[in-house]
Formats: C-alpha cells, structure tokens, sequence
C-alpha cells in the first residue's frame, strides 16, 4: 500500500527559522511488503528531512505518542547533518512526524538547531496532560527537555551541560512521587538525573556510557536503573543499581564479561513474573535472565541475529510483535556495513529459556541507528518505526493474527510482562505430526478451542472452533505452516507453532 505524505502549514512556535523542514524522498527502497516467519510487515517511507542521518535511539517501548493531541499517534525522532558549515559538527533537530490524518505525516522541528541530536524520549513533565519532549545533544554536552505548549509549539529547556557527548535518556518517575524525572548517560561515564520537582540535577554513578534503561529489577516497587559501561572506544559490562527510596544503591553487575555492549532494555521475556535485561554487541544479542532477589543475579543467553555487521554499535527494542503473549526483539545495526540492517528475534516461549529465531526485517545494509516499536494506525499490532540513513520509515505489523488478542505493548502502551493480569502460558501436553494430520492435546478440557492454521507465506488455510482436550487438523498438502490456537481455561491461554509437514 502506498501513502501520501501531506505537509501542512506549521502553527505558529517559539523557534526562528524555515517555517517548516524540508521533505524530501530518501535514496532508498520504496513502500514495499514483507514476508518473515508467519509475520508480514508494509514497509511506508515518511519524510527524509536531514542529507545525513535520522537516529530512533530511545529508552521507551511507547516513544510513539499522541503528541499535538489530534488523536493521532505522532512519533518523535532526531535528525542532522554530518557535513555542513560548523566545521565538523552535525547541526540537526529534534523532530516529530506529527499524523495529521490516518497514515498521513508532516515531519516538524520542534527544537532548537544543535550540534549532534541523539537520544531521545517522552512522559508528562509538569503534570499537564500533554506529552513533552527531552533529548540529548552530544556534541554540545547537553541535554534539553522541550515542554509541550499545545499544538505543535513546545518550549526549550536546558537540563544539564558538562560531561561529555550525552546519548541515552530514559524518563521515569522513579521514586513513585510527584513529578517526572530524566536519566541520561554520558561517554565520559556519567550517569546524570535530572527531578523535575527540585529542578535540579544529581549525579548517579560515575560508570554509565553507553545504553540504559530503567525498570523494576527486583519487585519492591521502585524503579532500579541498568546499564551499559563502555562503547567502541572502550570495551565494558553492564551494570545495574537499586532504587532505595530516595537514593541508589552501589553499582551491581548484571555481568562481569566484558564486550562492546551499547543498547540497554528492560523486560520480563521468560514469563516468571521477573524482568530480565537485553543488549547487543555488534551482531549478537545478549539476554540475562532474572533469578530473583532484593540485588538480582542472572543468567546469560546469547543470540545470534545472523548479521554481517560485526562488533559495532547496536540498539535493541522488544514487543511482542506475533502477538502470542511474550516479548519478541526487534535488533537493529547503527553502521551502514553489513546486512541484514534490522532483524526480528522471534521469542518461542521455551521455558526457563526462550529460544530467539532471527529473521531478517531490513536485509539492505543501511544505517539504522535504533528502532521505536507503537501502534501507530487503529488495529492492535505493534508496529516498528526506524531510520534508514536518513528516511524515516514504518513497518506497518500487517501479520494474519487476531489482532482482538494483542497486547503487544503491555499495560499503558508499555511492555511489562509482569504487570499483566493475565499470562498467556500454554498448557499443552503434546504436539506432534502424524503424516497430514497435526494434532494438539491439552492437559485438560477446554469449552472452547478457537485455531487458525496459516501458510509460511501468512495465506489462511483453515479456521474454526471446537471443544474438548484434543485439536486435529489436516493439512492439505505438504510445506511450512504456522498454527494459532486459543483456549479458555478461565484464564486466556494461547499456543503458537511454526512447522514443516513433508
């Protein structure tokens, strides 16, 4: 399907300069769609409004948000240029692609011109009800927080200086009281938070660089901080600290190996009701698995995503983009070598351990210097945002699943596993093949069976609804399938499985 992309006149704001950015068509693949596991994706250019790089490098599974308060999704990214009249520097903006109509976009500044805008994030700052903006300039060793005055009109703040080259916020109100507050990382390894409530900026730790995230590690309530402690400069490890009250325990390691770790995230993925904690190096994503306690040990899992990329800068993001009740992640490469650019991690629900299966969601070699997952039109699939160079894209989830049994996000848009009332864990005790004949039984009776059984290629093969402890279907021929299958045992229960009949 193709988009229009309609620009509109920019209402009236507090910043000089072009009434509004200049949009052009990137260099890059056209509106096209995509076919990977069971899942299919309709790839939409947006706008290009920077010659260099547009950069999704966020803490936030909903940085997609509401902006302008249309009721549209609007989604906020950084852009800027590498080679231009500050002698070396990367003059850019703070943008949002506001959707002005269903599928329609008009990318804005919204800040004022820096030097290397990177990190970026949302959440309600002074209580308003409006979403604002905060976000990180690197080369001007500052971060800035954009205050939204309505409409398309937002006032600039400046949070911090000093330091050395910001990059990852995350935005959390943290102590559980009035007022939001940011955290960000330097490369010169500061942790810096800044409170919104004393309008005044402390210092965390003395180790953090690159990446971070900022979760509940150990289920007292309080939002504890992860991240990573080197970049390509300098090797480092991931490290953690516990939120107590209102101040921070000493520095814990999440591990003691020491790699080119740089994108951080936060959430429950093996389904214990314990959040477990994700980076990447290069083209291998890591997973620490949560084994409990008030200062948490873990477990690592390494997997591949089959890039050619190597050992540079990564970000990662999670969802659950299948829609099967756990959380799939979405790995992306920051360098233009190397291909594919994004891949999706499929999560199969193994327990204690999932399995990751990696399919390639960009196989060009472009850079993608992070990623943004939302829902961004009326259905309730996860859809995943990024740059390509320079060219704001979406991938529109248009993946045969019933989308009434998504919560890709979790609750308040926000992937915690852990918070939600309700599993989604199969009780099965055997799945098997038995020549054309796929065959599911359940430890116990279900009223209801509803299944659909969908070809590698997501065409619907068969549907329906039945009852009892056992589900036999037959396959009409030979190939890769892919089956759905719900169950009501009281609670919502759901199984997935790709496989092969020969």
């Amino acid at each position: 399907m193709m988009w229009i992309l309609v620009i509109s006149d920019l209402p009236a704001t507090l910043f000089k300069g072009s009434e509004y950015s200049v949009v052009r068509r990137a260099e890059l693949p056209p509106d096209t769609t995509i076919h990977l596991h069971t899942m299919s994706f309709s790839r939409t250019y947006v706008c290009a409004p920077k010659d260099t790089y547009l950069w999704m490098v966020t803490d936030r599974y909903d940085l997609v948000h509401d902006i302008d308060g249309n009721g549209l999704v609007d989604i906020p990214f950084t852009a800027a240029d590498e080679s231009d009249s500050w002698g070396g520097g990367w003059p850019g903006y703070a943008y949002v692609a506001f959707q002005t109509t269903p599928g329609n976009f008009s990318c804005q500044e919204v800040s004022n011109q820096h030097n290397t805008p990177y990190g970026i994030s949302v959440g309600d700052f002074n209580g308003d009800g409006r979403v604002d903006l905060v976000f990180s300039s690197a080369r001007d060793n500052a971060a800035y927080t954009l205050r939204n005055d309505g409409g398309w009109s937002f006032t600039e703040q400046m949070i911090g200086s000093g330091g050395g080259f910001p990059n990852h916020m995350a935005v959390r109100n943290v102590d559980a009281g009035p007022g939001a507050e940011v955290l960000y990382t330097d490369e010169n390894g500061y942790l810096y938070q800044y409170s919104y409530t004393s309008a005044t900026r402390t210092t965390v730790n003395t180790q953090c660089v690159e990446g971070l995230a900022v979760e509940d590690l150990n289920g007292d309530g309080h939002q504890d901080v992860i991240c990573g402690t080197g970049n390509l400069a300098n090797i480092g490890k991931v490290i953690y600290q516990i939120r107590l009250g209102s101040s921070w325990s000493s520095v814990r390691n999440v591990t003691t190996t020491y790699r080119y770790y740089h994108g951080v995230r936060a959430a429950d993925l093996n389904a214990d009701d314990r959040v477990d904690v994700a980076s990447c190096e290069g083209s291998t994503v890591y997973v620490w698995y949560n084994n409990g306690g008030f200062y948490p040990t873990f477990t690592e899992r390494a997997y591949s995503t089959g890039s050619s990329a190597g050992t540079g800068e990564c970000e990662v993001t999670i969802a659950d983009l299948d829609c099967d009740g756990d959380g799939d992640i979405i790995w992306s490469k920051g360098y233009p070598s190397g291909t594919p650019s994004i891949v999706v991690l499929v999560n199969d629900g193994s327990s204690p351990y999932p399995n990751f299966t990696p399919y390639a969601l960009e196989s060009g070699s472009y850079t993608v210097y992070g990623v943004a997952v939302g829902l961004i039109n009326d259905d309730n699939k996860a859809d995943i945002v990024a740059g390509l160079n320079n060219g704001l894209y979406i991938y529109y989830n248009t993946s045969p699943v019933i989308d009434s049994l998504c919560d890709p996000l979790g609750e308040s848009d926000e992937l915690v596993v852990s918070e939600r009332p309700v599993k989604p864990i199969p009780e099965v005790s055997n799945f098997r093949i038995e020549g054309r004949m796929v065959i599911l039984s359940l430890t116990a009776p279900s009223e209801r069976i509803e299944y659909s059984l969908y070809t590698s290629n997501g065409s619907l093969v068969a549907e329906g609804t039945t009852s009892g402890r056992t589900l036999r279907i037959e396959v009409p021929h030979s190939g890769a399938y892919f089956l759905r299958v719900r169950y009501d045992r009281g609670h919502r229960d759901i199984f997935s499985r790709a496989f092969v009949v020969r």
